[in-house]
């Protein structure tokens, strides 16, 4: 088709054309008609009708009807093609909405899970106990990210094996009951990260080589576990399990591995708090004890049960004096050492004490018992001053000798005159006479 016939013919040309054909073919039918014989009027119709219509259609057909067919041809073409882009820019923008919403899902999940670290941090810091601990641990990362068993194992000493030491599920308290462990370095999942200290994955248990068949978890699918460490010290793993094939995908990894460091954190802090608990707990109750030990010595070395006061002074308490009764009896303690009581009567047996009144005589117990320690301690240090004073002086006399007979009898005499009424004598034993 010509340059010309892709040009689209505007309505007014076409009229004008249309116009123009018939009147040209009219004109030169007329002239025909003049050349030829008359011819009946019917006759003359006919082939006046025969000739426009032969001869203008060709001419409209060529300027009306083929520019009105190649116009509806290219607004076909137009339609097909915006249809075309329409249905390209939809299914971009449906591609685009998805890759959104799922970007928005992931961030939304993201964002939950870090919740959930951030909460399961929270529930882990007020957790000082290293039983409570490792159980809201399994508790909690079960709950918040919903695994079905979430397990700790911890290494034995001799680092030999991994032992299971709390479980959320069903088949995982039945593993505690008969003391799950298994072997560092062996087939299983958590015996390969408690050797090399890496995260291992297990997508498909079914699959994967590694994964060793658990009958108390028969629902697992996927499997994580994740060293528990402290700087470069292993010294457990955190194992979780799903029921859903590839539960885990990378991020899952890169979260979980942030939650098991935190568990470690929070496991080494537990242990530490509890073995600092454990020593003060032991130092407390040997320091009860040794002081239960020198006030008993204390006491019995004293003149006087007690002391009472009758109004007017202080006074020993007497035999006739344990039968009173008493109204209000107040301990004195030191350190959990009971080391006497404080007791108050009135002359009406009926009154009721009040507030006020007993926490009076409570304080006073307190500040009595410690300066009764104070002076007791200072009793002691006097004591040992004389002692140490009076060996070295006995010390400095013998010291000085250098007989044998006055070295003896200046020993005697010193000692005789520090403890009086003592008889002191001193008798060489050769090596092999028998002993008594």
């Amino acid at each position: 088709m010509s340059k010309s016939n892709n040009k689209s013919v505007s309505p007014n040309r076409a009229l004008i054309i249309l116009i123009l054909s018939i009147f040209f073919v009219e004109v030169s039918i007329m002239v025909v008609f003049l050349v030829l014989p008359p011819l009946p009027p019917v006759i003359e119709t006919l082939v006046d009708a025969t000739g426009l219509i032969l001869l203008v259609s060709p001419i409209v057909y060529r300027f009306a009807i083929l520019p009105l067919h190649e116009q509806m041809a290219k607004t076909t073409n137009a339609v097909d093609q915006l249809e075309t882009l329409n249905l390209e820019l939809e299914k971009r923008v449906s591609d685009r909405t998805q890759e959104l919403e799922k970007a928005n899902e992931g961030n939304i999940r993201r964002t939950a899970q870090f919740e959930s670290i951030a909460r399961i941090a929270r529930i882990i810091s007020s957790t000082q106990t290293m039983e409570e601990l490792l159980l809201q641990i399994t508790e909690a990362i079960s709950e918040k990210f919903g695994f079905y068993h979430v397990g700790v194992f911890l290494l034995d000493g001799s680092r030999e094996y991994a032992v299971l030491v709390a479980a959320n599920s069903a088949g995982g308290q039945r593993m505690l009951e008969r003391n799950h462990r298994l072997p560092i370095g062996g087939t299983s999942i958590v015996g390969f990260v408690t050797d090399y200290g890496q995260p291992r994955v297990a997508l498909d248990v079914g699959l994967d080589a590694v994964y060793f068949n658990n009958p108390d978890l028969p629902e697992t699918h996927s499997e994580i576990a994740l060293p528990l460490r402290v700087g470069a010290n292993v010294f457990g793993a955190l194992d979780v399990q799903s029921v859903e094939t590839n539960a885990f995908a990378q991020e899952d990894i890169t979260i979980l591995s942030t939650l098991a460091d935190q568990v470690g954190i929070a496991i080494q802090n537990a242990r530490s708090y509890q073995q600092s608990s454990e020593a003060l707990a032991q130092a407390e109750a040997a320091s009860r004890q040794m002081g239960e030990q020198q006030w008993q010595q204390f006491l019995v070395r004293r003149p006087v049960e007690g002391y009472y006061f009758d109004g007017i002074e202080a006074k020993a308490i007497g035999p006739h004096d344990r039968q009173r009764n008493h109204g209000l009896t107040i301990p004195l303690t030191l350190r959990g050492t009971h080391i006497g009581t404080i007791k108050l009567s009135a002359p009406d047996p009926n009154r009721t004490w009040t507030e006020d009144e007993i926490a009076i005589a409570q304080a006073t117990a307190e500040r009595t018992s410690l300066a009764l320690e104070s002076a007791r301690l200072l009793q002691e240090a006097q004591k040992r001053a004389a002692k140490e004073r009076t060996i070295g002086q006995i010390s400095a006399k013998i010291g000085s000798l250098v007989n044998l007979e006055n070295i003896v009898q200046t020993a005697i005499q010193e000692l005789g005159s520090t403890l009086p009424g003592t008889e002191v004598a001193i008798q060489f034993t050769p090596d092999d006479s028998p002993k008594k």
